[in-house]
């Protein structure tokens, strides 16, 4: 008798091989996540972790009773792909702040990670003073600006890069491609007449791979107004999005952004 799946059953997820310019094949998974197989890493961007509970401080009235599910999400990618080395592309919180909430979310993902798997924050805009935070967690946590691995530059986006340890940055050496968070990209999906649905997406280019933000909190940059944060969106032409449907992508090709008018 042939075996019937439940049509409710979770569909497995299904990561896509990319190739980059460089000639280095990297692995997108529709969590938000990109995998660098050579150097067996898990690179995620913009947790904003204690995001409800640093805006209610802020004194918006955000919701404490929505479970925090990053920890449990990092945690199943790590078991799927066991890397060696784990790296947040910037923004590991919404604010570097000693609170409750704040505190128990960095424990909650420092428990869900091995301790034979290094763990690596290149800081971005949001992660000012995070050393100090870092320092209460029951494990090591490297903090650097950015970080030189598999023939890639890592880091958060925000500002030109900055090589690790600091040197003269060119795009003409062997790291050539750029890996960044800070955009938040995603792009509008409908059917033309009345259903429309606001998803985030990788976004690829010749020298730059954009992450999609790992929070479920982030509203997302719409990529198709070509308003990107950083100078290094700002400055580059996308040519393919990777829209996270779900357990897989849709590969959608892309008119290039043009940069932006710097007469």
């Amino acid at each position: 008798m042939e075996d019937l799946v439940s049509p409710t059953a979770p569909r497995p997820t299904e990561t896509r091989r990319v190739r980059l310019t460089t000639g280095i094949d990297v692995l997108l998974d529709p969590r938000r996540a990109v995998v660098l197989p050579s150097e067996r890493a898990l690179a995620l961007a913009d947790l904003h972790l204690g995001y409800s509970w640093v805006q209610r401080r802020r004194g918006a009235l955000m919701p404490l009773t929505t479970p925090e599910t990053t920890a449990s999400r990092v945690a199943a990618l790590v078991e799927e792909h066991q890397p060696r080395h784990l790296v947040i592309l910037g923004d590991l919180v919404h604010q570097a702040t000693q609170q409750p909430g704040v505190e128990e979310a960095l424990n909650q993902l420092a428990r869900a990670i091995p301790p034979e798997v290094s763990w690596t924050v290149c800081t971005g805009n949001h992660d000012r003073n995070l050393g100090r935070l870092l320092e209460r967690l029951p494990r090591p946590v490297q903090l650097v600006s950015s970080l030189s691995m598999g023939g890639c530059l890592l880091h958060h986006g925000d500002t030109a890069p900055v090589r690790n340890p600091p040197e003269i940055f060119s795009l003409k050496g062997a790291e050539a491609f750029q890996i960044i968070g800070h955009e938040h990209p995603a792009l509008r999906l409908g059917d033309g007449v009345a259903t429309e649905a606001k998803v985030p997406c990788f976004i690829v280019s010749r020298e730059v791979l954009v992450v999609p933000a790992f929070s479920d909190w982030a509203a997302g940059c719409d990529i198709q107004r070509g308003t990107f944060l950083g100078p290094i969106a700002q400055g580059t032409r996308f040519h393919t999005a990777h829209a996270c449907m779900g357990p897989r992508l849709l590969e959608i090709p892309l008119n290039p952004v043009p940069s932006p008018d710097r007469r």
